[in-house]
């Protein structure tokens, strides 16, 4: 890990401006036809952000089934004719065909493998999550951990961050939360694990941004659906920054995509403030427990060394912060909006009292 080498403000090349498009829209990586990981140092970056080692023997060995069996339910399933470049190809040279590195069928073969690989994984993390003898505290306590390794090391490499804090949800929150929201079921409450982050400058949120997608949640992993960007206007932030030009048709998809990213005129969660500010976005982080938990049987080895730890992360700047916790905008009167609703719903179907006769 190594933050202080992240991209300076501002200057982001093809492939930042793509993942933290995704991030401020919550998008999937499911829907992308591409990637830009040309170069192998970058794929074996992004593979260890991924918690996987690709100079381990084991690491490799459950890469290579997973390419083998997401490309036989490609072929079974679906029907595809896999070009032979693709098929039983190493993981580095999957990357570089999605990136683009050879025909034009090579990269959408590539790009297919990969994304049902990342699926596959997925999936079977959270089986293993159910087979293992371990708590969703001690979860927490991994990823809580592995989020504080980050943020010293920003504040070693005297990045610009002011403020860093995480929390559970309590009960009573959940709770609330779930009688507020009569579409949310618990098992969508993705904010049990909350962690707020505060830069110097506006200008700095997208450094930032970047960083966490290069140190903490890889943006394949960043739950669709649930991104709020408020705060973020990311064009006017790169030009801002003299950022390297893209051209005119990746331009014009660009500002496409920055006019749904920002200027929501209601912010996602109906209970905040007229004038709250923020990017909100949710992740599921990959955690290793293969080191910690003794897998104990052929089936557990079988899913894979990881778990995934889901996580709410809030990115503000100094100013906006400060403004977040002033007039209407304050937790208490979020709380109290929260509450009024609450009753309500509970309240609902209740027979309307008789008029007194006293009246």
């Amino acid at each position: 890990m190594n933050p202080s080498s992240a991209i300076p403000p501002g200057r982001f090349g093809r492939r930042e401006i793509d993942e933290l498009r995704l991030l401020l829209r919550g998008g999937s990586v499911v829907d992308w036809f591409r990637l830009h990981m040309e170069q192998p140092d970058a794929v074996r970056a992004f593979l260890r952000l991924n918690e996987f080692d690709p100079t381990e023997v084991m690491d490799r060995a459950r890469l290579d089934d997973l390419r083998d069996r997401a490309q036989d339910y490609l072929r079974e399933h679906l029907r595809y004719r896999l070009p032979e470049r693709v098929l039983g190809a190493e993981i580095e040279a999957l990357f570089e065909l999605a990136s683009g590195k050879g025909r034009r069928a090579h990269r959408l073969y590539a790009c297919l493998t990969l994304k049902v690989m990342h699926i596959l994984n997925h999936v079977e993390a959270h089986e293993l999550l159910s087979m293992l003898p371990i708590s969703n505290a001690e979860i927490g306590i991994l990823l809580h951990a592995k989020i504080e390794r980050v943020v010293r090391h920003l504040r070693a490499q005297r990045f610009p961050l002011v403020d860093f804090a995480g929390n559970a949800k309590s009960l009573n929150s959940t709770v609330g939360k779930l009688l507020a929201k009569k579409d949310t079921q618990a098992a969508q409450v993705f904010d049990r694990l909350r962690f707020r982050l505060v830069v110097e400058r506006l200008e700095d949120v997208p450094s930032l941004l970047v960083v966490m997608i290069r140190e903490i949640a890889p943006f394949n992993y960043v739950v669709p659906n649930q991104s709020e960007n408020t705060l973020v206007d990311l064009e006017a932030l790169l030009r801002r920054a003299g950022n390297v030009r893209v051209g005119e048709r990746e331009a014009a998809q660009l500002n496409e995509a920055v006019a749904q990213d920002i200027k929501r005129e209601q912010p996602m969660n109906e209970f905040s403030g007229p004038d709250f500010r923020v990017v909100n976005f949710v992740a599921q982080v990959p955690l290793r427990v293969d080191r910690i938990v003794p897998f104990q049987s052929r089936r557990l080895m079988g899913l894979g060394p990881l778990v995934f730890g889901t996580a709410e992360f809030q990115i503000m700047d100094e100013a906006t912060a400060v403004r977040n916790e002033a007039g209407p905008n304050r937790h208490t009167l979020y709380k109290r909006r929260q509450m009024v609703r609450i009753r309500e719903r509970l309240e609902r179907g209740r027979r309307a009292r008789k008029p007194s006769s006293d009246a």
